[in-house]
């Protein structure tokens, strides 16, 4: 799993931010076309990665649920008792928080990356409308 900072990082190295489409010649949009087209296929892929992280932090997580009900029946402690009802509810809760918390992270950058596909989606089409006028 990588976590969300280097996925930034990844997506920073991208060079993203700050590219500039260039359609002042059919050769400088069809080169702009095919860097986006190649942005796009890493974007992908990162989001997919980013996904399958998330999965894996849910799976993680419900696991971690699973053995809390468990030792819920469990005696423990000095005494030999159980854990409360509320000791239990709020472990679980401490947990979700935590999962929701860490899930987080990951949801901004895919939203990041949807931004981004959706930024090269409206440039493509500006550059090939760009490149129809010229043809005609």
């Amino acid at each position: 799993m990588i976590g969300p900072k280097k996925y930034r990082k990844q997506l920073f190295d991208l060079g993203i931010e700050g590219m500039e489409i260039d359609v002042s010649t059919i050769d400088n949009a069809m080169d702009t076309l095919n860097k986006l087209n190649e942005i796009e296929k890493v974007l992908k892929k990162i989001r997919y990665n980013v996904r399958t992280d998330i999965r894996r932090i849910r799976l993680d997580y419900m696991a971690k649920l699973q053995e809390v009900d468990k030792s819920a029946n469990k005696k423990s402690g000095l005494f030999g008792r159980k854990k409360s009802v509320s000791k239990i509810v709020q472990e679980k809760k401490m947990l979700t928080k935590e999962r929701n918390l860490t899930i987080a992270t990951y949801d901004v950058v895919e939203n990041t990356i949807d931004d981004y596909l959706d930024q090269i989606e409206n440039s493509r089409y500006y550059i090939k409308n760009s490149i129809q006028r010229r043809v005609g």
